[in-house]
């Protein structure tokens, strides 16, 4: 992916995290995946930059007070009288608070706690209703949930619409996704600590990668440190040095650990791709599109070109039996868009590339018209 000019984005306030992301872009929803770590340092890393936001403001589902201890963060109680609100109301509350264009910071408490209010599903639809309308408004968002506890189908949905995913850790911190950012950052595995009530970062080692790689695939597929060294032909002392950063794994238990659990090595160390890439829109909320980013080029000798036209909550998709790569670019609207087993939304002015046939459906999940481009290429059709 190559970009015409630079891109200014907003700092995450955590330097080697920014060299990772090159910072966030306006309308990111970045979504913390917790492992027996507190939310507050990292949300007052981001809350840090006062200066980059007009309005600051923590939507509270337990009580309605700023525990973060972040000056001018204004607090929408959802939880009036302690009980949390329906969904729909605090949606449409949302709605209101992103009229007009301007420079927002909207943090949300944990995920985990809707869903003791809401159930997994009524969350789960919030969530996908809310994240789209928050990209579309330039919202910078910060969501949080359990790593471990959060219901496998809610995380699913969260980790598939949400445009950052970082998983972290009593020790590591790691990106699980980072949709327009290229593949270079998926994966990548940063030491943390906190000082003072901040999160400092810091590259790690190698062991660094693996350890907390390990520790997510463990936790993940439910594997004990001694099913773990069963895989990997050691003890599962030695797994939980590893897992610690304490000790690496000779190359020979790499391959045999990675056999084992159906992975590449490569994914041990950088994570999957997610099998999409996305030009995402640079600019201010208050003074639209800034610049132009070139996805593809030499596209091949055939191209399929579309005009698609759907009206609100409509669904669609591209036609059947197309093999090469898949182009969407919407005009105007919110497009969300299916890719495999993710769902990652668009706006106007923003394109999404991947292999045409992962490319399963769209759907306008904005409130006007959406028009978008299909633009696909195909391969030659040989006669016999």
């Amino acid at each position: 992916m190559s970009v015409t000019e630079s891109e200014p984005r907003i700092s995450t306030g955590l330097d080697p995290l920014d060299a990772v992301l090159g910072g966030l872009y306006w309308g990111d929803n970045v979504v913390w995946q917790r492992d027996g770590v507190p939310i507050e340092p990292l949300y007052r890393a981001i809350a840090g930059q006062a200066r980059l936001f007009e309005t600051q403001v923590v939507v509270s589902l337990g009580t309605a007070v700023n525990t973060y201890g972040i000056p001018g963060l204004a607090v929408v109680d959802a939880s009036p009288g302690g009980e949390l609100v329906p969904p729909g109301e605090l949606l449409r509350e949302v709605r209101r608070l992103c009229r007009g264009a301007s420079r927002r910071l909207v943090l949300f408490e944990s995920l985990d706690t809707m869903t003791r209010s809401w159930g997994p599903a009524g969350t789960r639809e919030f969530f996908t209703r809310c994240c789209p309308l928050l990209l579309e408004a330039g919202a910078v968002t910060y969501w949080c949930m359990s790593a471990r506890d959060t219901p496998a189908a809610l995380r699913d949905a969260v980790v598939g619409t949400a445009q950052i995913v970082l998983r972290v850790d009593e020790r590591s911190l790691q990106v699980v996704k980072a949709e327009g950012r290229g593949d270079a950052a998926i994966g990548t595995v940063l030491h943390w600590r906190g000082d003072a009530g901040y999160p400092v970062l810091a590259p790690p080692e190698i062991v660094d990668r693996v350890a907390a790689s390990l520790r997510a695939i463990r936790h993940t597929r439910e594997l004990s440190q001694h099913d773990l060294g069963d895989m990997a032909g050691v003890t599962a002392s030695a797994i939980s040095q590893v897992e610690r950063a304490e000790r690496g794994l000779s190359l020979a238990t790499v391959v045999r650990l990675s056999s084992a659990l159906g992975v590449t090595i490569d994914d041990l160390l950088h994570g999957e791709d997610p099998g999409y890439r996305i030009g995402r829109r640079a600019g201010d909320p208050r003074h639209g599109i800034t610049h132009t980013v070139t996805l593809l080029e030499d596209t091949g000798p055939s191209l399929r070109v579309d005009l698609v036209h759907l009206a609100p909550r409509e669904r669609g998709g591209p036609p059947p039996d197309t093999h090469g790569t898949g182009i969407v670019a919407v005009a105007s609207g919110l497009v969300q868009v299916t890719v495999g087993d993710q769902k990652p939304t668009i706006r106007h002015g923003e394109v999404l590339v991947a292999a045409s046939e992962r490319i399963a459906a769209w759907r306008n999940v904005g409130r006007t018209e959406a028009v978008a481009f299909w633009i696909a290429t195909t391969e030659p059709r040989r006669f016999s």
